[in-house]
């Protein structure tokens, strides 16, 4: 029972000395300005950076009310780059 108190006792004194170590550190100044700048992103940005077809997809799905997907290439292979569950792929 003595070992015990002997090492809490060691033990607590050793935490005291790094919170008191802690507590003599000045504080952190900010070097910057201060301001922060964020820029709006336009509504139409996602379809601005889309390719032609994805485009057109988008434009097709719009005017029929339908979600109308083109793909280019065979559906097991698209599925396989798309990485969707029990896809068969030919690896090329």
């Amino acid at each position: 029972m003595g070992k015990m108190l002997l090492l809490f006792s060691l033990l607590l004194l050793l935490n005291s000395g790094k919170a008191a170590a802690q507590l003599r550190l000045q504080p952190l100044i900010d070097s910057g300005s201060g301001t922060i700048s964020l820029r709006v992103l336009p509504q139409n940005f996602y379809n601005q950076q889309l390719s032609f077809v994805c485009k057109k997809e988008v434009q097709l799905q719009k005017l029929t009310s339908l979600p109308i997907y083109i793909r280019v290439g065979s559906k097991d292979y698209v599925d396989y780059l798309e990485k969707k569950p029990n896809a068969v792929g030919n690896k090329q």
